[in-house]
């Protein structure tokens, strides 16, 4: 049974009997399983007040949201869309249009409000704002908002609300969805044109309603063409009243009003400016709407702008009043990227692979979209800077909505030199996407810089002397380096070399790690590495890449001593990029290779030997005088025979020598055993001395023959 409500010919009657119908007809349309494609039976609650009331069942929709489900008290997006908690709704926006006097009471004075000869025919920069201070109170606009949903069936809607200050007569509004977000207009300073453009495929949405909360008719027009086109002259959808059962559950477009006193969540105006700022609306003050823009050919374009607007007729030539410019910002393109090198990296030999770049592309506002999608690579780089399209482009393909994930992903760089780099991406949507509303995007800089570390090569030194053992005044000292692990430098030829940046990323041209290898000589001290140093003769040599170098030399002089000699050396890679300084070889850590031991000795050795002579004495009886002539000659013999020794025939001449006088001879250079110079002298054996005397007066003595003999000369230590 339907129970009938009011009195009878009562327009509360009329419309529950309307409910009544309503009923039935939801009833049968669930046996029918029509598609469910009209604006009051989806999800949204366009019953005439902000409020979520307890969630109806119109058509085969249940409707569990309203106003107050995306906004908070103080017109905030709340929570900020998407949202799960409202699924299908991508954007909204809320606009406040009154201001406050100081100490917050409500100010008559209106910045945006239409000039005189603005007309929503014309193209938005013919449009002129000025500043009013008595806006005429019921189509004066307290607050405008608005909100995109998008079905599980993927069609588009629009729902769109504002409130007028007073219900004193009936009103006519329009609703502007523009795909521009620049078009704004303010006359704080003075009367203004509008900034901003027409995008083909703008909607304009015109409406009438009573105070007493009834919406006769809704009319949707398309603009057609860019900032030179024109409106649309047909009529791209019509309804009436959503709460009107003789609209069906498939209506396209549809408007309601408040039959009574509402309450919003957020401040407003009503009943002029006499009762000042509350949270009430009287009957006829709140106007709100929806449009489903596929059934209306509509759909296929994103919106970043409403304006909604208070007008003399429902005519699109009507004269324009007030208007409340909002941002709904449905067509948003995100695009955030994920650097996948792997991180941190080491330049290796000079030559590492970036890694790529993930990007993640989210175009919300249409449901079909393409462009190109192109990745940039900077470095080296300093913190904080990060990636712009000055950048080494590495990778530019083609998206759209089907694409796989894998055309997300870039390609790899070659990289030349340690640093920091940074991806950047960019997405440029196609023709026909950006006269659908879909904006460029680029990444936001998060996640997307990462570090090339240098490499740090191994010295390696190896000392010699030039003979074993190694003596000291005699020998020279040797020692080479070996260097291994260095990398080549960055090169220059890379694509970035055009703009003088990032010229090292996909080079081919670095060269080897040059710098120089230094060498220092320890001479022997007590303690070790704490005496005099020197130079070895050769260092520093000049390094190219990996290998052997020197060897560099020093030969030590007497006065530097023997001991223990340390070669240190290091490798400190100034001035290069790639490659760092090796850990030194010093003499305290030198490994015994790098310590070579000098020595040098004295010693001594002998050989005994014989220098011979003789003594002779001549007396004479009485002790009378000598007078004559003495020769004493050495013989290899042991009788006085044979031939005399060279050299060791003496002769002296006594005259008037006493008695007893002697006679020496004085050989100095004829030596039994060794002679001086360490050679041979005479043999061991017999020698013997010749002794004669021939005196002039007296009679001479029978010659002597003195014989010694020399055993084998043995030297023992």
């Amino acid at each position: 049974m339907v129970r009938i409500l009011g009195t009878k010919g009562s327009r509360r009657r009329h419309r529950n009997q309307f409910a009544a119908i309503l009923s039935l007809v939801a009833l049968l349309g669930l046996f029918l399983a029509q598609p469910a494609f009209a604006v009051h039976d989806e999800t949204f609650q366009l019953d005439g007040n902000t409020a979520v009331d307890p969630a109806t069942h119109i058509g085969t929709g249940t409707q569990s949201f309203d106003w107050d489900s995306f906004f908070d008290a103080s017109g905030n997006s709340s929570p900020v869309l998407p949202d799960p908690s409202l699924p299908g709704y991508s954007a909204s926006g809320f606009k406040r249009d009154f201001n406050l006097k100081a100490g917050g009471a409500f100010s008559n004075l209106d910045t945006t409000t239409y000039t005189q000869g603005s007309k929503d025919i014309d193209n938005v920069a013919a449009w002129v704002c000025t500043a009013a201070n008595n806006v005429t109170d019921k189509g004066d606009i307290m607050n405008a908002y608005a909100v995109a949903y998008t079905n599980g069936a993927g069609e588009q809607f629009l729902y769109f609300a504002l409130e007028r200050s007073s219900n004193n007569g009936d009103a006519n509004v329009g609703f502007w969805f523009l795909q521009d977000g620049t078009v704004d207009c303010d006359a704080t300073n003075g009367t203004t044109n509008f900034t901003g453009v027409h995008t083909d495929g703008d909607i304009f949405i015109v409406s009438a309603f009573t105070k007493g909360g009834d919406v006769s008719t809704i009319t949707a027009y398309r603009w057609n063409g860019g900032a030179n086109g024109s409106l649309g002259s047909t009529p791209a959808g019509t309804g009436g009243d959503c709460r009107d059962p003789l609209l069906g559950f498939h209506d396209k477009i549809c408007a309601t009003s408040n039959e009574v006193t509402i309450n919003t969540k957020w401040l407003t105006n009503n009943n002029g400016k006499n009762t000042g700022l509350d949270n009430t609306l009287n009957h006829g003050e709140f106007f709100e709407g929806g449009i489903n823009l596929t059934t209306t050919s509509l759909a296929g374009k994103c919106f970043n702008t409403f304006l909604g607007d208070t007008r003399s007729s429902q005519s699109t030539t009507a004269t324009l009043y007030d208007f409340a410019r909002g941002s709904l910002g449905e067509c948003k393109t995100t695009l955030a990227t994920q650097e996948n090198s792997g991180g941190p990296l080491s330049i290796g030999t000079g030559t590492v692979s970036s890694g790529t770049d993930t990007a993640t592309l989210t175009v919300t506002g249409v449901a079909k979209w393409g462009g190109t999608l192109t990745w940039y690579l900077c470095g080296p780089i300093d913190s904080p800077t990060l990636c712009d399209a000055h950048g080494v482009q590495v990778t530019s393909r083609t998206v759209s909505d089907s694409s796989p994930a894998s055309d997300f992903v870039s390609d790899a760089a070659s990289l030349t030199s340690a640093g920091r780099y940074c991806w950047h991406a960019h997405f440029e949507p196609d023709a026909d996407s950006k006269n659908a509303g879909v904006k460029a995007a680029d990444d936001d800089g998060s996640n997307e810089c990462f570090t090339v570390a240098p490499v740090k090569p191994t010295l390696t030194t190896s000392a010699s002397c030039e003979h074993d053992p190694c003596v000291l005044g005699v020998d020279t000292l040797s020692d080479t380096a070996t260097l291994s692990g260095t990398a080549t430098e960055p090169g220059s030829n890379g694509p970035g070399g055009d703009t003088g940046l990032y010229k090292s990323i996909k080079a081919t041209n670095g060269a080897a790690a040059d710098s120089s290898i230094s060498w220092t000589l320890y001479l022997p001290s007590t303690p070790a590495c704490t005496g005099a140093t020197k130079t070895p003769t050769g260092s520093p040599v000049t390094v190219s890449g990996d290998g052997t170098y020197g060897p560099v030399t020093y030969k030590p002089a007497l006065s530097d001593g023997v001991g223990v000699y340390t070669f240190a050396a290091s490798y400190p890679a100034t001035g290069l990029t790639n490659t760092t300084a090796a850990d030194p070889v010093t003499c305290a850590n030198a490994p015994n290779g790098e310590k070579v031991t000098v020595s040098g000795s004295a010693s001594s050795a002998s050989q005994q030997r014989w220098l011979p002579n003789d003594r002779v004495v001549l007396t004479t009886t009485g002790g009378t005088t000598l007078a004559g002539t003495l020769t004493v000659t050495l013989y290899p013999s042991n009788n006085c025979t044979g031939t005399a020794v060279s050299g060791q025939t003496y002769t002296f001449h006594p005259s008037g020598d006493p008695s007893g006088s002697v006679y020496q001879t004085t050989n100095t250079t004829f030596f039994v055993g060794t002679n001086p110079d360490g050679t041979a002298g005479g043999a061991a054996g017999a020698y013997s001395w010749n002794v004669h005397y021939d005196d002039n007066n007296l009679t001479d003595p029978a010659d002597r023959c003195e014989t010694s003999t020399v055993s084998p000369i043995t030297d023992s230590p």
